[in-house]
C-alpha cells in the first residue's frame, strides 16, 4: 500500500495540470481488478471543439497491459453537478492482465487540431486470488446422461437434414418447371444485332452524366471514369493499350495512328485536365465538366465516322 501512495503523489502534480490544461480527459475503470478481469480506459474530449486524432493502440500498452478491446468514438450526454454538461466524444479501450502489482499505464499521444497533447497518466491495480490453505480437492462427479432432445439431434444431423430438403426442393423445381413446359410454348429468341462501339461508348458517357457525380463533389470519380471510358475506346478501335499507358505514353503511340492531329490534341487536352484533377487534386469548375463531357462525344462522334462497327451498322 505505500507504494501506492508514493506513486500516486507522484503523479498527482502531472494529473492536476493535465486535467487544467489537456483537452482531451482520460479515466480508468475500475481502478483495481483481479488477474484476468477487465477495465476500461476512456478518453474524452469535448463534441464541439477541434478535430481530434485518437491514438493507435496495438495489442499490448505495457509488458504488463494487454488491450482486448477497441470501440468506436461515440458522442454521448454529459451531466455536471448543475445540469448538463454538453457532449462528449468518448474512445473506450478495455484492457487486462495477467500480473499482480501497481502498474502506471503512461500517458495517450494525440493530436487536437493543430496541437500534440498528452492524456494524463493512470494506475492500475491488479490483485490475485486468494486461495484456502485447507481447501480439499472434490471428488469427480459421476457422468449424468442427459434425456433426448430433438433439437440438439437435429443439429447433429443437419447436413443430412438439409441434404434431404434439398433434394426434395430441386425435384419439385424440376417437376414444376417441365409442367410449364408443356403448357407454355416457346417463342422464338430475337437476337438483337450488337450495338456498334461508339454507340456503346456513347450510352455508357450518357449513363455516366446521369449519376450526377461531380454535382456531388465527386470529381475525381466523374473525370476518372469519363476518361477510362475514352481510354476503353481507343483500345478497341485503334487496337492500343490504351489503359495500360500515361497520358504522355498514350498520345506518343497514337501519332503512327489513323487518329487526326485535330483529334490527337483534343484527345491530349482531355487526358491531361482530366490527370490534374485525378493527381493534382485540381478542383474543376461547372463548366469544365460539362466541356470535358461535351468534348468526349464529340471525340468519340467524329472518329466514328471510319469506326468498321460503325460502318456495318
Amino acid at each position: 500500500m505505500s507504494m501506492a501512495l508514493v506513486i500516486a503523489a507522484m503523479m498527482a502534480p502531472a494529473l492536476m495540470q493535465a486535467q487544467e490544461t489537456a483537452p482531451v480527459s482520460a479515466g480508468l475503470d475500475p481502478l483495481r481488478i483481479r488477474i484476468g478481469e477487465h477495465a476500461v480506459i476512456s478518453l474524452s474530449t469535448k463534441a464541439d471543439g477541434p478535430a481530434v486524432k485518437w491514438p493507435a493502440i496495438g495489442d499490448t500498452i505495457t509488458g504488463h497491459i494487454e488491450v482486448i478491446g477497441i470501440s468506436e468514438p461515440d458522442t454521448m450526454e454529459m451531466d455536471g453537478a448543475g445540469g448538463p454538461a454538453g457532449k462528449r466524444v468518448v474512445h473506450r479501450f478495455t484492457i487486462t492482465s495477467f500480473d499482480t502489482g501497481y502498474w502506471a499505464i503512461p500517458p495517450c499521444k494525440l493530436n487536437v487540431g493543430e496541437r500534440a497533447v498528452e492524456t494524463e497518466p493512470l494506475l492500475l491495480r491488479v490483485d490475485g486470488f486468494a486461495v484456502e490453505d485447507t481447501a480439499v480437492p472434490a471428488d469427480i462427479k459421476p457422468i449424468q446422461r442427459l434425456p433426448f432432445s430433438l433439437i440438439w439431434w437435429a443439429r447433429q444431423q443437419w447436413k443430412w437434414i438439409a441434404g434431404a430438403a434439398l433434394t426434395v426442393l430441386l425435384a419439385a423445381a424440376v417437376l414444376l418447371l417441365i409442367r410449364r413446359m408443356r403448357k407454355v410454348p416457346q417463342e422464338p429468341v430475337k437476337e438483337e444485332a450488337p450495338m456498334a462501339l461508339h454507340q456503346r461508348v456513347l450510352a455508357a458517357l450518357d449513363a455516366l452524366e446521369q449519376e450526377r457525380l461531380w454535382q456531388q463533389g465527386q470529381h475525381k470519380a466523374y473525370q476518372s471514369r469519363l476518361t477510362d471510358l475514352l481510354r476503353g475506346y481507343i483500345e478497341e478501335r485503334y487496337q492500343v493499350p490504351a489503359l495500360e499507358r500515361t497520358t504522355d505514353e498514350l498520345m506518343h503511340e497514337l501519332r503512327v495512328s489513323p487518329l487526326s492531329n485535330d483529334h490527337q490534341v483534343l484527345l491530349g487536352n482531355m487526358l491531361h485536365n482530366a490527370d490534374l484533377v485525378k493527381f493534382a487534386k485540381a478542383l474543376p469548375s461547372p463548366q469544365e465538366n460539362e466541356q470535358l463531357m461535351a468534348s468526349a462525344r464529340r471525340f468519340v462522334m467524329a472518329t466514328a465516322e471510319t469506326d468498321p462497327a460503325h460502318a456495318k451498322a
